[in-house]
């Protein structure tokens, strides 16, 4: 793929992450629909309509998309199981993965955790046999994989997960500043759970972009956050155990 393709196709990615149209497209360019589809198709697009469409639609120059391009050239969106297990396996090198994804130096990891020169830079050495990282001949480590990776249903990450962190995490009053804890019960259709879910992915998405822009920033300025939002059909026991069974829907 040439990197003309390539950025285009990022372009492309970067409108569908946040749920912009060929319509919204077409309206800020003064053209027809049709006529944006068929750019899209041939990749036929001058440098002054992606300039505005960069501008006005994304918030970005022409710049930060080749960037972003030729940072999503080599990442990838998940790990095999073998992966995720030896992630898991060693907390101090679990430690220095998230630091990295983090985009903390390996000085700053140093710096922050007990964790030596040394054995920092054999963690990071692992994390560059497993694939995820590239060690750049200055010293630089450039990430490999995507920060919003998927994890394996019910893999090794996914049950450390459920295991070590879902209950110390929620373990809070979540009223302090800066802090949010929502719930909500309600009944609906499935198709407005389809709504509803689309929505929770665009803030997903939401959520990484500014954690991608935030890295950029100097280390003490920034604060740990986790984010955890879920939604499955569920009610609490004690309601189900009084549900006639003559009542039940699927």
């Amino acid at each position: 793929m040439s990197e003309v393709n390539q950025i285009l196709d990022t372009l492309k990615q970067l409108l569908k992450e946040k749920n912009i149209t060929q319509y919204d497209v077409a309206a800020v360019l003064n053209l027809g629909v049709a006529r944006v589809k068929q750019m899209f198709a041939h990749q036929d697009l001058s440098m002054s309509r992606l300039s505005i469409i960069c501008n006005e639609l994304l918030g970005m120059e022409i710049a930060d998309l080749i960037q972003t391009s030729q940072d999503r050239q080599k990442y990838i969106d998940g790990l095999t199981e073998k992966q995720e297990q030896q992630l898991i396996s060693d907390e101090r090198l679990l430690v220095v993965s998230v630091s990295i994804m983090n985009n903390l130096t390996a000085d700053e990891i140093v710096e922050r955790y007990d964790i030596s020169e040394a054995e920092c830079q054999q963690h990071l050495k692992t994390l560059e046999k497993l694939k995820l990282v590239s060690i750049r001949a200055n010293g630089r480590v450039k990430l490999l994989i995507d920060r919003s990776f998927k994890w394996i249903p019910d893999g090794p990450l996914d049950q450390f997960f459920r295991q070590h962190v879902q209950s110390d995490f929620l373990d809070s009053r979540f009223d302090a500043a800066g802090e949010v804890r929502l719930f909500r019960t309600g009944m609906l259709t499935r198709q407005s759970a389809d709504e509803l879910i689309k929505k929770i992915d665009k803030l997903t998405v939401d959520f990484v972009e500014l954690n991608r822009e935030d890295t950029k920033l100097d280390l003490k300025h920034r604060v740990g956050y986790s984010f955890v939002v879920a939604l499955r059909p569920w009610m609490m026991p004690s309601f189900t155990k009084l549900i006639r069974t003559n009542s039940l829907m699927d």
